[in-house]
């Protein structure tokens, strides 16, 4: 069995259909704009990892783009809601591999070390969160499948990390340092950075 899989959820970067929350306050084109951005910081991160890495896509695979270097698999994700595919990405991915994280893309602060320290702490951890300052998380790494994690959840809402938690508490559980998702301008106003990339 395979060691380390990293499995990337994105969305199809579509006008109109990505950072919709972002978009109330600057527009579908720089919202757009926006993702297109973290799509390819991600992508950079991806590049200093030594890890296998699935890309699923949340509509269509797209054959050239900017994880056509890095990743070993393009898929579609496939279930209900954002558990159910995620659930299924899982179990897909703990059937040939160890140690199994998941990451979207959603992060202006995500850095190589930080899925490194993820993989790592699975050695002796049976779960890894990434907790988001709006209560939910950035990341997620298990060594075996719990369903519950992924049942009975609002997703998108400040409730998630806590209850992720709580399903997590038999467990040994590890914590990275909290980031931040990009998902209102608010949170945009925080990076300045990367906001440059639509003035």
């Amino acid at each position: 069995m395979a060691q380390n899989l990293l499995l990337v959820f994105c969305k199809n970067p579509q006008l109109g259909k990505v950072k919709t929350r972002l978009a109330n306050g600057i527009g579908d084109k720089n919202a757009l704009k926006i993702y297109q951005r973290l799509l390819e910081k991600t992508a950079a991160v991806l590049a200093q990892l030594n890890c296998d890495i699935t890309i699923y896509y949340s509509q269509s695979i797209i054959d050239d783009d900017v994880f056509s270097a890095t990743a070993k698999e393009k898929k579609v994700q496939y279930g209900e809601d954002l558990g159910a595919r995620m659930a299924n990405a899982f179990q897909n991915g703990l059937d040939t591999h160890e140690k199994v994280v998941i990451i979207g893309t959603d992060l202006w602060t995500l850095e190589a070390q930080d899925i490194e320290k993820a993989f790592a702490a699975l050695e002796n951890f049976t779960a890894v969160l990434g907790p988001s300052q709006d209560g939910g998380y950035y990341l997620l790494g298990l060594t075996r499948f719990i369903p519950e994690l992924f049942q009975k959840k609002a997703w998108g809402t400040d409730e998630v990390l806590s209850k992720t938690k709580t399903n997590l508490k038999a467990e040994k559980l590890f914590l990275l340092s909290e980031k931040n998702d990009i998902d209102t301008l608010d949170d945009l106003k925080q990076h300045p950075d990367l906001a440059l990339c639509i003035h």
